[in-house]
């Protein structure tokens, strides 16, 4: 926890380092003290087939959800949910200026009586 899962279109013109950004998203949120670095996990999803309002070429999106266990209050949802958006915004300034870019962040809620997770010792290299 807290899941992060970016969604973007194929129409984008920029290609940011992914797994930079979505490291970028882990640390910065931790440094907030509201999570835990490790217990972060991310994603990205590259979308071919989509369409914004009413489906023109140059209309793209990018969609952030951060997704946290209930509980949280809506002034710490807004702190996560500004720092994804200046995160993302500075990953996608071509798109931004070449396209109508739909740029948004969602913080949402995990059902904390019905969220179950197991994690493995594993060894590196075996």
């Amino acid at each position: 926890m807290p899941h992060v899962i970016l969604e973007y279109s194929a129409n984008a013109l920029d290609e940011p380092d992914f797994p930079r950004l979505l490291l970028s998203i882990h640390e910065s949120l931790a440094a907030t003290g509201l999570f835990s670095l490790a217990d972060f996990k991310g994603r990205v999803v590259r979308h071919e087939t989509f369409a914004v309002a009413e489906g023109a070429p140059d209309r793209a999106f990018v969609a952030l959800d951060v997704q946290i266990l209930e509980g949280r209050d809506d002034e710490t949802k807004g702190v996560v949910s500004r720092i994804c958006l200046d995160l993302l915004r500075g990953a996608f300034p071509r798109t931004a200026a070449g396209r109508r870019l739909s740029l948004s962040v969602q913080v949402s809620e995990i059902h904390r009586p019905s969220y179950r997770r197991e994690t493995s010792a594993g060894t590196a290299g075996s």
